[in-house]
């Protein structure tokens, strides 16, 4: 068995593995692709006989850094191959403050005896074939926007995520005041920051079928909304390794993936 980056021809495998292993059809780009494409960011395949059997990836945004995308092959599991792909994922982000992932419940015991703890869960929904009918007059962001997009998000998340919101600055649109943004990735999703009452305008006007939406517990305003516009499928578990962060959850109405939230 090799762990190693990925490669070029391995992106098509390793989608294929994160597809199967979290019922997705993923097709680049994708948040993986991104964080594969960036200089503070890896891709990591585990190889067995020239197959990808498994993945996992890591980003870092300054002090905190975000694992995603570990899985393991049905057929490779049981010999410790999440526990090692999770290990070579958080030496690839190297020295950080803290480390952070949302688990799903066949991941969290594995993650827990790598020192990582439970700080909270995201509520995870899909939305359903009704169309908003925008009621408001929303303004598109531009790239003179992108200062005031990070503070609403570094004071929504507690990091600098730039490299997410760079990428999805093209199509995003915000209120008139600025006081929350719905950002546009490349990848099927709605992530939405700030104000709530204007994150409510936001989300209520760009709902659109065939997105995966995820939302704090702790915000019960966005998972009441959601409750009404979407359906809930399951939720995740936020962990943490390292010193807590200070985010602000109830600014947090929409996520990049299940990645880094």
């Amino acid at each position: 068995m090799i762990i190693r980056e990925a490669q070029p021809d391995d992106i098509e495998p390793a989608l294929a593995a994160i597809s199967d292993a979290f019922g997705l059809q993923l097709r680049p780009p994708t948040v993986h692709t991104l964080v594969a494409g960036a200089s503070d960011g890896t891709l990591l395949v585990a190889e067995r006989g020239g197959v990808v059997v498994g993945t996992a990836a890591s980003v870092g945004f300054g002090a905190t850094g975000w694992l995603g995308g570990i899985t393991v092959s049905p057929d490779a599991r049981g010999n410790g191959l999440g526990r090692e792909l999770t290990e070579a994922a958080i030496d690839a982000l190297g020295d950080r403050e803290t480390i952070l992932l949302l688990a799903t419940p066949m991941g969290r015991a594995v993650y827990e005896k790598l020192g990582f703890e439970a700080e909270g869960t995201y509520r995870v929904f899909a939305s359903g074939s009704r169309r908003p009918e925008r009621t408001v007059e929303l303004r598109d962001l531009t790239p003179d926007d992108l200062d005031a997009v990070r503070a609403l998000d570094r004071q929504a998340s507690g990091e600098d995520r730039s490299l997410a919101l760079e990428a999805s600055l093209e199509g995003a649109k915000a209120t008139p005041d600025l006081k929350a943004v719905a950002l546009r990735p490349p990848w099927p999703a709605l992530p939405i920051i700030g104000d709530p009452a204007a994150a409510t305008t936001l989300l209520t006007s760009l709902i659109e079928p065939g997105l995966r939406l995820a939302v704090p517990d702790e915000n019960t305003q966005a998972v009441n909304l959601l409750r009404l516009l979407a359906r809930e499928q399951r939720t995740v578990t936020r962990m943490r390794r390292g010193r807590a962060v200070d985010w602000r959850p109830d600014n947090v109405w929409g996520v990049f993936s299940l990645f880094f939230g």
